[in-house]
């Protein structure tokens, strides 16, 4: 009787706790979505907008810019870096300083900027290359940012001069956004016999590669070293293009493959690394790369050394910050190389304060005081938001905001028209996978483009790729119809 008796009770309780979930769920979803479309320095940047309606004065130099900006001299920004953090700062800040005398410079090595997730699909031939990487000329034509090209030599902190190419480039503010190089001369004949996935250079040489293997007799063997997102994805990617000729081994130090990821992200690769036969050799080193073969170990083991044939070895095993910033005089490094910025992504001196107040670093340049962030594109996204509006603040007397970094969910790509996405901590049950996951990880980046002409070109392509699939299976239909 008793146990009749609170039943009822018991499936109240059940039913107010499912209904609590659900809300804390929804909250949370609409909560990450705000902090993605209208991220602190948007909002700030908005309300300074209109100042009389939130009933705030004008800064000091706002009414002075406002009054008088004919004779003002510009202040001079340089920033050091095209890739994710370097060319969205370049531009957020040219939003922000749209009423007031700011010369901005985007210096970087190369003519294009890199959309790298999709580099993968570049390399496969399921995205165009005006898509993954357009001009910076294209991308900055309708600002006020002047783009520069040519090598990094140096940055002279305490005389505010950047030099590129050998040409001195003065500056009031610098943002070092240089990203990283990939990390093989850890590893004899890494350097000079596996290739690197890391720029547009390196997807052409490996199209090359790819093309001279479809051309091989017999079957062929890849090894890819690197268990991480990019290992994983270019080993899915290329096994996908090559087909069953293949014989892929993906070599990966750690225990498992995507060893820091969800454990969504983690099932999906480990399922479609099965599914496409890739040999995946775990807590396993690599001893050295030569012509046509890596050596490899169990870690700590040489004695138990095993050489693999390799028609190709492609090398995602780490990276480091740009070997540049390890000469700079006046700053503080990391034992990485990284830069060391406070929470407003100000470099610090050795002496503990503001480099000079006048230079920030983002990105996989930086390092916070308070403790390094996850390894991926998501941080330069969000810092570049905030580096754009404290390099504003400091040339405007506005108070800098402190960087929040907000996880926002991971994707990968595991070969043509498959993917993995995983909801970030707390929305666990966001999951999806197949080609659902593919075309939402598309639409994502589609919408994460750095200009609205950029994402309209992107979503354009991302319709029109599922036409395109049809078209190519039917043409494969009427050849074998033929046969």
């Amino acid at each position: 009787v008793r146990a009749r008796r609170l039943a009822p009770t018991e499936r109240l309780r059940q039913s107010a706790w499912r209904r609590l979930k659900s809300m804390s769920w929804f909250l949370k979803s609409a909560a990450i979505t705000l902090l993605t479309l209208a991220p602190p320095p948007r909002v700030n940047a908005f309300l300074r907008a209109a100042p009389a309606a939130v009933g705030r004065r004008p800064s000091r130099r706002e009414a002075e810019s406002s009054s008088d900006t004919s004779g003002a001299a510009a202040s001079r920004v340089v920033i050091l870096g095209g890739g994710f953090g370097g060319l969205y700062t370049a531009l957020r800040l040219a939003e922000f300083s749209k009423e007031q005398p700011v010369e901005i410079t985007l210096v970087d090595s190369k003519d294009k900027f890199v959309f790298l997730p999709l580099l993968y699909e570049l390399t496969t031939g399921q995205a165009p290359l005006d898509e993954v990487a357009p001009t910076f000329d294209s991308l900055l034509a309708n600002t006020n940012v002047k783009f520069m090209q040519g090598e990094v030599d140096g940055i002279d902190v305490g005389g505010n001069v950047v030099s590129v190419g050998g040409v001195d480039v003065p500056f009031d503010r610098c943002v070092v956004a240089l990203g990283g190089e990939p990390l093989k001369d850890t590893v004899p004949g890494a350097a000079e016999n596996a290739l690197a996935f890391y720029t547009l250079e390196d997807a052409y040489q490996l199209q090359r590669e790819l093309a001279r293997l479809d051309t091989a007799p017999g079957d062929v063997r890849v090894v890819v070293v690197g268990g991480s997102y990019s290992g994983v994805e270019l080993a899915t990617s290329i096994a996908s293009r090559l087909g069953s000729r293949a014989h892929l081994t993906l070599v990966e130090r750690g225990d498992e493959v995507l060893g820091r990821s969800p454990p969504h992200n983690v099932e999906s690769a480990k399922a479609a690394l099965a599914s496409a036969k890739v040999d995946c050799k775990c807590a396993t080193s690599v001893l050295r790369v030569g012509a046509g073969e890596i050596v490899v170990c169990p870690n700590e083991d040489d004695s138990a050394a095993t050489t693999l044939d390799a028609d190709l070895v492609l090398w995602t095993a780490g990276s480091r910050p740009n070997a540049m910033l390890g000469g700079l005089a006046g700053v503080t490094c990391d034992a990485a190389g990284r830069l060391v910025v406070d929470n407003t992504l100000r470099v610090q001196s050795p002496e503990g304060r503001a480099a000079g107040g006048v230079v920030f670093a983002l990105g996989d340049n930086a390092v916070l005081e308070l403790g390094p962030l996850p390894p991926n594109a998501q941080v330069a996204f969000q810092q570049s938001e905030y580096a754009a509006w404290n390099v504003w603040a400091s040339l405007n007397d506005e108070k800098p905001l402190a960087f929040r970094y907000t996880a926002l969910g991971e994707m990968l790509t595991l070969g043509a028209n498959d993917a993995s996405v995983a909801g970030p901590q707390g929305l666990e049950a966001l999951k999806l996978s197949g080609p659902l996951a593919a075309a939402a990880r598309r639409l994502v980046y589609a919408a994460r483009m750095p200009t609205s002409e950029q994402r309209v070109k992107a979503g354009v392509n991302w319709l029109q790729s599922p036409a395109k699939e049809l078209l190519r299976l039917a043409q494969e239909t009427r050849l074998n119809l033929k046969k």
